[in-house]
């Protein structure tokens, strides 16, 4: 309805700015354009529509009629009006005939309202900088920065820092509102609260403050239209709750602080975002040092390295764990370590009796906010044993399909529950994974998800929701073995993708319902998969015993270790061996018993250790004909083999490894003999019997190829080179290194790349090539020195003094 319709309409009762702008937008004017047509300076225009005139001139308001149309009932309202709002003059006008003076409302005083700042501010440098560019007053326009973050990482002493900094930036003062956005959903503030808050703080008088809040919002940009005011919005819930309280002059500052991102003002205001982590160890001992004095820190290094940890860099929790120092200045660091290190895992030592600072308290209020499915989510995610995981891995976690697990991944996200430590792959501190741990029962929460909301599973599988904590800890559980399935299947897979032969692998069980597995779809994606998944791999393994789950700790050694044999990780592949060691001695399976003392023959063989190697030999046979499992005995008789070659002992070797063909030919183990032959060649050769190795060495090849083994085919070539090389086939035996170079490379095999090239070099050497020799060495000494392992010494022993640098580039093999 147009603001000169029927008396009923109540314009009598608004305020002349108000009936101004409702005039002028009906006209379709800007204040500059009325201005013009009027004949009015704008900036009266400004103060009119603001209600900041107590006396307008008659004269004024005429032309204003004018140029806006008023007809004679709208001059009557608006003369009315500016009547009711006149303030009487103290003493009648000596000027006779004579307009009085408009009568300017006095500038208020400047607001400053900024809260104290933080004492002894300590880091965030960068973040700092951030500010300064995002709200640089030659920018032009409002300019708006978000400071997002998890609870307690430090947002509002950030933005207080800095706004105390930047002062006098801002020569028309500062607001400041605490929006209380993440508390109990009914303590945030209204935007009509603030923005009423805000123009009495202008100097606006409160009868002038319409209740609407489309007005409201607008006097209160007209009101900052001129000024440089700075703006901190502080704990914002949401985009909605800070965009009426956005200024819309070209030289006002705003700081959001909010434990969400707050995306909408990002893309529609143009918003500029600043994201907190965690403080780095230098930031913080320098706050425990501003906190504490620099001499105290420095006198227990080891203390305040563990207080640092137990508190997971999280500011807040720094902040609590300083106060505990200073109220009891008798504390010795290292007991106050300890006492975090043992309360840690409920939060316990980082508890204040203020609830503002109690740190339970302040991350409970972020989860209170959430909705119940990525409560549920947000609560299972500590379950995943670290140290982070991708959307796959989530979506089994959760028994639900990926597409819904990223949009509950996104919305903690948003919440920063979580963090992106790399593209697609998500995290939480410490204190958040024991927040999330908490019995349901004893959650702090008490907003929308309640205490139970939050042990809401999320899965199709494992119900929606559980009551307390015995339904809780059924829920995790189950979460805890969708979780070991999800890796132990999808390594099966990637083990199958990088050649290794599937007889070689102890095939899982089928996976608990819900689970997602992965399938890496070629050898590139199963090793880019391994590598990614490396720590997180190492962490399930260690988790999968303690739950006592030792079946499927073994399965997991079983398609884990060739890629930590191959990628060179020797002393993590030997610690993985012996923990599925233990794991199938608990388990009473003679198959597992056998295939994990087998596969500690070769690597205890390599590291010198011959008496160990044949201990597990002798009892990986002894469990294989325990249990018939033919395939077990071959493989152990091949494994003892390799391990003899180790030793130098060729003629054992071929003993065991002709022994080894009768149970494979008898269990069909066809990728199998392929390995097997190719050891027999290699031991031939070593003891002078060329031609019979020439023969076993091509019977091996043909059925690599005709099976289409990747992976035995480079071993098979480098033994082939080296029968050339002993039968003085100098170029034949370069050309069958360089293929299996070219093979091995190709599959990632870092330890089997440097002993081609030492093989290389051998043969280039014999060949009269020693320039190409030696470079061939050092490229196989560079990796060696990589991979810290002692075979570099071999290498070493053939460069001149002078060639032994290990910093000699690697070499790159085509992919």
């Amino acid at each position: 309805m147009s603001a000169g319709t029927a008396e009923g309409s109540g314009e009598a009762g608004r305020s002349l700015g108000t009936l101004l702008r409702a005039w002028r937008d009906r006209a379709l004017l800007t204040q500059d354009q009325l201005a013009e047509r009027a004949g009015v300076n704008a900036r009266t225009i400004r103060r009119l529509e603001g209600d900041l005139v107590e006396r307008p001139r008659a004269a004024s308001l005429r032309l204003l009629a004018d140029a806006l149309g008023l007809d004679p009932r709208e001059q009557d309202v608006l003369t009315a009006v500016a009547r009711s709002q006149a303030v009487p003059a103290a003493e009648p006008d000596e000027r006779d005939g004579e307009e009085p003076p408009e009568v300017v409302v006095p500038a208020p005083p400047r607001p400053r309202q900024l809260p104290v700042g933080v004492a002894g501010f300590a880091g965030r440098t960068g973040a700092l900088e951030e500010l300064d560019r995002h709200l640089d007053a030659s920018a032009g326009g409002t300019r708006i920065c978000v400071v997002a973050g998890t609870a307690g990482v430090g947002k509002t002493s950030l933005a207080l820092h800095w706004a105390h900094r930047a002062r006098g930036r801002f020569e028309d003062g500062e607001l400041y509102l605490n929006l209380q956005g993440f508390g109990p959903a009914a303590d945030a503030v209204d935007p009509r609260e603030a923005l009423g808050a805000f123009l009495e703080a202008m100097g606006v008088p409160p009868r002038l403050i319409p209740e609407e809040l489309a007005a409201r919002a607008a006097l209160y940009r007209t009101t900052l239209a001129d000024k440089r005011v700075l703006v901190v919005l502080d704990n914002a819930r949401d985009a909605e709750q800070v965009r009426w309280l956005l200024p819309g002059g070209p030289d006002c500052g705003v700081i959001v602080t909010s434990r969400r991102s707050l995306s909408g003002l990002i893309t529609a205001e143009g918003a500029g975002l600043v994201t907190l982590d965690l403080l780095s160890r230098t930031e913080s001992r320098d706050l425990l040092a501003h906190r504490l004095g620099r001499d105290r820190i420095e006198a227990a290094p080891g203390a305040t390295d563990a207080i640092i940890d137990a508190c997971a860099r999280l500011p807040l929790a720094l902040a609590i764990a300083a106060g505990r120092a200073v109220t009891s200045p008798v504390l010795p660091l290292d007991a106050l370590a300890e006492d975090l290190r043992r309360d840690g895992g409920d939060l316990g030592g980082l508890s204040t009796g203020d609830p503002a600072t109690s740190l339970r308290l302040v991350l409970a209020r972020s989860y209170d906010v959430l909705p119940g499915d990525v409560a549920g989510l947000f609560r299972l995610l500590a379950v995943h044993p670290g140290p982070d995981l991708t959307a796959a891995a989530a979506a089994s976690l959760a028994g639900v399909d990926e597409a819904r697990v990223s949009r509950l991944l996104a919305a903690l996200l948003d919440a920063h529950l979580i963090t992106e430590v790399t593209h697609g792959r998500y995290a939480c501190h410490d204190l958040l994974r024991a927040f999330a741990l908490e019995p349901a029962d004893g959650a702090a929460g008490t907003g929308e998800n309640g205490a139970a909301g939050g042990a809401a599973a999320t899965g199709e599988n494992g119900a929606a929701s559980a009551a307390g904590g015995a339904g809780e800890a059924a829920l995790r559980r189950a979460a805890a073995g969708r979780v070991l399935d999800h890796y132990l299947h999808t390594a099966y897979k990637a083990a199958l993708r990088l050649h290794v032969p599937a007889e070689w692998l102890l095939p899982p069980e089928p996976p608990a319902p819900g689970v997602r597995a992965e399938s890496p779809a070629g050898h590139r994606q199963a090793l880019a998969w391994f590598q990614a998944e490396h720590a997180v791999l190492a962490a399930v393994l260690r988790q999968a015993m303690a739950d006592g789950r030792h079946a499927q700790a073994v399965r997991l050694v079983s398609a884990l270790q060739f890629w930590l044999m191959r990628r060179g990780h020797r002393q993590e592949h030997l610690d993985c061996l012996h923990v599925a060691l233990e794991a199938a001695a608990r388990t009473g399976d003679q198959r597992a018993r056998a295939a994990t003392h087998r596969w500690l023959i070769p690597v205890t063989a390599e590291r010198g250790e011959s008496d160990q190697a044949y201990t597990h030999f002798r009892r990986a046979l002894a469990y294989a004909r325990e249990a018939g499992d033919l395939a077990e005995e071959a493989f152990s008789l091949f494994d003892i083999g390799l391990a003899c070659v180790h030793g130098g002992r060729m003629e054992e070797a071929l003993g065991h490894a002709r022994a080894a063909l009768e149970p494979l030919r008898a269990a069909r183990l066809t990728a199998t003999e392929a390995y097997v032959l190719n050891l027999i060649a290699w031991c031939r050769c070593a003891l002078g019997d060329h031609e019979r190795a020439l023969q076993a060495g091509e019977k091996a090849l043909a059925i690599a190829t005709e099976r289409g083994d990747e992976s035995v085919r480079g071993h098979i070539l480098d033994t082939l080179g080296m029968i050339r090389h002993h039968r003085g086939e100098h170029d034949d035996a370069i050309a069958h290194f360089r293929r299996a170079w070219a093979s091995c490379g190709a599959l990632g095999h870092r330890y089997d790349e440097a002993e081609i090239l030492l093989h290389l070099g051998d043969t280039l050497q014999a060949a009269g090539r020693t320039g190409q020799a030696a470079h061939t060495w050092r490229r196989s000494l560079a990796i060696l020195v990589e991979l810290g392992h002692p075979a570099a010494d071999d290498v070493r022993a053939r460069l001149p003094d002078h060639d032994l640098s290990p910093a000699t580039p690697q070499p790159v093999f085509p992919e």
